[in-house]
C-alpha cells in the first residue's frame, strides 16, 4: 500500500476510533446510540466508502461496510465499521467477490439481513418493554397501574395527547414515584451494563 494511500486510511481510522469513544446511550428504556455530530458521521460514511471503492475496487469487505454503516447506530455498529477499516490498512490485498447469479444472492442476502434485522430489533424493544413493565410493577399498585392504562386507552394512540396526562397521572402518586421507577430502569443489569 502506497504510503499516501495509508496515511488517508489511518486518517479515516482515528477519526472513527474518536467517534466511537464518544458514543453515549441517549435513553434510558430504548438503547440508541449517538454520534453526537451526526452529519460529520454520514460525511465520514460517504468519504469512506468512497475511498474504499477507488483503493480496493470489488473486495468484498466494501459491500460489508456498506451494509454495517446502514445499520442502526450502536456501539457494536460503529466498532464493526472500525474493525473493517483496520482489516483494510492489516491486510491490504483486495478480496474479490465471489460471482454467484444474481438473482441466489439478491435473496440470501436480503433473507439474512431481514431475518437478523427484525429479531434483533424485536428481542431488543421486547426486552426493553419488559424492563419497563418491571419498574413500573415495582413502584405502583395494581389501582395506579390501571390508572396509567386508562389514561393510554383514552389517548386512542395519539402519544402526544396522552404524555401531559400520563406526567399529570404519575404525579399523583407522590412526588417519589417518578424517581423510582427511573431508578428501577437504570439499575436494570440490561441499562445498567450500556452505561458503564
Amino acid at each position: 500500500m502506497k504510503g499516501k494511500v495509508r496515511t488517508a486510511l489511518e486518517a479515516l481510522i482515528e477519526e472513527q476510533s474518536k467517534r466511537t469513544t464518544r458514543l453515549r446511550n441517549s435513553h434510558s428504556m430504548f438503547p440508541f446510540y449517538n454520534t453526537l455530530d451526526e452529519e460529520k458521521y454520514v460525511k465520514w460514511v460517504a468519504r469512506t466508502t468512497r475511498f474504499l471503492r477507488t483503493h480496493f475496487p470489488n473486495d468484498k469487505d466494501i459491500e460489508e461496510f456498506k451494509s454495517t454503516s446502514k445499520r442502526t447506530t450502536t456501539l457494536q455498529q460503529q466498532q464493526e465499521l472500525l474493525a473493517i477499516l483496520e482489516a483494510f490498512l492489516e491486510y491490504p490485498e483486495a478480496i474479490e467477490k465471489v460471482k454467484t447469479s444474481k438473482v441466489t444472492k439478491s435473496i440470501n442476502i436480503s433473507n439474512n439481513i431481514s431475518n437478523t434485522n427484525t429479531q434483533s430489533q424485536q428481542q431488543s424493544q421486547q426486552q426493553s418493554i419488559e424492563i419497563l413493565i418491571k419498574a413500573l410493577e415495582d413502584q405502583l399498585s395494581v389501582s395506579q397501574l390501571k390508572e396509567i392504562k386508562q389514561v393510554v386507552e383514552e389517548a386512542k394512540g395519539d402519544l402526544e395527547k396522552a404524555k401531559p396526562k400520563l406526567i399529570d397521572k404519575i404525579k399523583s402518586f407522590g412526588e417519589n414515584v417518578a424517581s423510582n421507577i427511573l431508578a428501577n430502569i437504570i439499575a436494570n443489569p440490561a441499562i445498567w451494563s450500556m452505561l458503564s
